[in-house]
């Protein structure tokens, strides 16, 4: 393995595992994933909610569309959280491609991609929802209760000065969170269905 290609296995909040990969010297991929109790259309509803994900992903500030030039998906969002008592804040725009799999008859994955950022001189990678199980219900075994595999994984360098290992370790404390968000929200939304 090259010495630059070093990955580091953390466990973190919630239970949830996160893998950071060094993939240049200042450039890192960082993923996890997470089990949630819905089915992945819920799963998806949530995620593809892009105005409101703010209301689920509790350190996103704002999440808006903006007008793409080619009518695809842009994607505003600002992120900020309390480091050592300094407020930090990050915003991007990305454009999103919600990708239907071969075969399919749903999208299963969304890819993001950077197109501007103060912080970031790339910021790439993608959302995938994926089946996970199903089983009949106990309570009503003319139902079925389902379980849906969240993954994420993001490739981060950034701009100029700013050290990547900084944003490697909020990243790497954000994406629990943000998985876990959209786990409990999809599963708010299983159950009021």
């Amino acid at each position: 393995m090259n010495s630059l290609k070093q990955c580091l296995r953390t466990s973190s909040k919630g239970g949830v595992v996160v893998d950071i990969l060094t993939t240049g010297i200042n450039s890192r991929c960082i993923s996890a994933s997470v089990i949630a109790d819905a089915a992945p259309s819920k799963v998806w509803a949530i995620l593809t909610d892009y105005d409101n994900l703010a209301t689920h992903v509790p350190n996103l500030i704002q999440s808006r569309r903006r007008p793409h030039p080619t009518g695809g998906i842009r994607l505003f969002q600002e992120g900020a959280q309390k480091i050592v008592g300094f407020d930090f804040r990050a915003s991007l725009t990305m454009d999103m491609t919600e990708v239907t799999e071969e075969g399919a008859l749903r999208p299963s994955r969304i890819l993001f991609e950077l197109v501007e950022s103060a912080m970031f001189a790339s910021f790439d990678g993608e959302w995938r929802v994926q089946p996970y199980s199903r089983v009949r219900s106990l309570a009503d075994p003319s139902k079925y209760e389902y379980k849906s595999k969240l993954s994420y994984r993001v490739n981060i360098t950034p701009k100029g000065l700013v050290p990547v290992p900084a944003l490697e370790w909020r990243i790497r404390e954000d994406v629990p969170v943000n998985l876990l968000a959209v786990k409990a929200a999809s599963e708010k939304l299983a159950r009021a269905s």
